[in-house]
């Protein structure tokens, strides 16, 4: 028991018991903790469910990635997964997550130290197409499922990224005619695509060293070529 002096009431004899005061802060401590466990439990339960969505989408793509199948992979159950993630969207951003998280794309700022503008596109190219082969399944299967409205707007925005890259890597080669400046564009544009890395890879049989050598080829040649001004058609 001590006094407290009560701005009103004067002088007040206030009893303290100690015992409910360690009880009360032992509980807190607990509450506490539980309430951190809780928390470690639902952020692993969340790494596993995207882990497992980025599995499917990778192997069968977004339109065959089922609830019960990322369920099952993960190891819980249906409900778990809608706590999770209750829609389409949410399943496919925490997906694009883990994989950015676990293997980030090339970073188009760093190719803007290089100088010369070859030796910068010859950089960016050998880094995209490395990315390209590790996520050939993955990107293959975006490019099939387009049609489903998240995969839509997440390759919109990929469009958006290159397109992005494009102006870094056209910066810096030989002044010359803007017909030939846009068709250097173009074929830098078509030099960064997945489907020109899968054409030259998987259907012409090149390596990925020699798929950059004839980009660069390409875009070597457009960026010294002559433009002819006579308007002149092919033969038919």
């Amino acid at each position: 028991m001590y006094a407290a002096d009560h701005p009103f009431l004067g002088v007040v004899q206030t009893h303290v018991n100690i015992g409910d005061q360690v009880s009360s802060l032992k509980e807190g401590q607990r509450r506490s903790y539980r309430l951190q466990r809780r928390a470690v439990k639902q952020a692993e339960t969340h790494l596993a469910l995207a882990r497992a969505a980025f599995e499917l989408h990778s192997s069968v793509g977004p339109s065959r990635t089922t609830v019960s199948a990322i369920a099952e992979k993960a190891g819980v159950q249906r409900l778990t997964v809608y706590r999770h993630f209750p829609d389409e969207e949410a399943v496919f951003n925490a997906c694009s997550a883990y994989s950015f998280g676990q293997d980030p794309p090339p970073s188009p700022e760093a190719w803007r130290s290089i100088v010369e503008p070859e030796a910068r596109l010859r950089t960016a190219l050998f880094q995209l197409y490395s990315y390209y082969r590790r996520k050939r399944q993955l990107l293959a299967n975006l490019y099939r499922d387009a049609e489903i409205p998240v995969v839509a707007a997440a390759l919109a925005r990929r469009r958006e990224v290159l397109a992005n890259c494009v102006v870094i890597l056209a910066e810096g080669w030989p002044d010359r005619d803007n017909g030939i400046a846009r068709l250097l564009v173009a074929a830098i544009g078509h030099a960064l695509d997945f489907t020109t890395w899968r054409s030259l890879v998987e259907n012409q049989g090149l390596s990925d060293e020699e798929a950059v050598e004839a980009m660069l080829v390409l875009a070597r040649s457009v960026s010294s070529s002559v433009p002819d001004c006579r308007g002149n058609k092919p033969l038919t």
